[in-house]
């Protein structure tokens, strides 16, 4: 059985890619139809900003977890 984890602010992933970096979870908002969404910052440039699923970055083949 699979447990659910729980994304949360503070939270650090790193994207599963050549060239895909360490971002952390500064907030988590849901859209109209109810699907929650992360917004991330890159931690080495904090200015590149990212909104995905939380359900890609649950993903094991998109992103691990660095920090809890």
């Amino acid at each position: 059985m699979r447990r659910k984890r729980e994304v949360v602010e503070g939270q650090i992933y790193r994207k599963l890619s050549p060239s895909g970096g360490y971002w952390e979870v500064i907030a988590i908002r849901k859209d109209g139809m109810g699907t929650q969404h992360a917004q991330m910052k890159r931690t080495d440039d904090p200015k590149t900003l990212k909104t995905l699923s939380v359900a890609t970055l649950l993903d094991p083949h998109e992103f691990e977890i660095v920090t809890e």
